[in-house]
């Protein structure tokens, strides 16, 4: 396969997997109402980062970027509204913030081009998960939480570092390596690893579960 090809077929699966990030927390907030442990600020800064990246792919005319935050934004302006809804808060202010940026994105658009855009998408995309982590370390109850999320944003992730180095995109590869540190640490506070490893052990997932942390259970014992 060509090298051209390799590069825009892993930016498509980047693209893919992104469209699938953010719908097991969906789910869990139309099911339940429990939406502890959920940072309702990151929800927003969510919409505020997968709008400008879209913006950015436009520009680029990215088939990646088009891609995965077409769904992307959509995605994440469910969660923001559900999460809005569960935790008993208002939308009002939520929306100018939006406005206000929507005009910063365009500002950056006009005066300094995809290069701005993508610098402010950066520095959204950086940011926007910092609630999250501060909400799961203060140790408040965690079950509203989906792990697949934040599995699938590890994922995600670091294909679209490989992706951005593929390609030269430098604001790609900061925030998604940064993602990737960030889902991890939110994901290992919501999911243990001892008691993943002891719930797979004690027959969570039948014989693959026992069978996948043999090796630890053998090097702890």
């Amino acid at each position: 396969m060509p090298v051209l090809s390799l590069i825009s077929f892993l930016g498509l699966v980047a693209a893919a997997l992104g469209i699938l990030t953010g719908l097991p927390q969906v789910v869990r907030l139309v099911r339940t109402p429990d939406a502890s442990g959920l940072s309702y600020s990151s929800a927003v800064l969510g919409v505020l980062s997968s709008a400008t990246w879209l913006t950015y792919g436009v520009m680029l005319l990215d088939p990646a970027q088009l891609l995965a935050n077409v769904p992307g934004v959509t995605c994440a302006v469910v969660t923001a509204v559900l999460s809005a809804r569960r935790l008993g808060l208002r939308l009002a202010r939520t929306w100018q913030a939006c406005a206000a940026w929507a005009l910063v994105v365009a500002a950056a658009a006009v005066l300094g081009g995809p290069a701005v855009v993508g610098m402010a998408a950066t520095v959204v995309s950086l940011v926007k998960m910092l609630p999250q982590v501060r909400t799961v370390l203060r140790r408040e109850p965690l079950t509203g939480l989906a792990p697949a999320t934040f599995f699938l944003t590890q994922v995600s992730a670091t294909t679209w570092t490989v992706y951005g180095l593929a390609t030269g995109q430098v604001s790609v590869v900061v925030c998604s390596l940064v993602s990737v540190v960030l889902a991890g640490v939110v994901l290992s506070r919501r999911c243990p690893p001892r008691a993943v490893v002891r719930a797979l052990h004690h027959g969570r997932w039948g014989v693959p579960g026992r069978l996948l942390v043999r090796p630890v259970m053998m090097l702890a014992a």
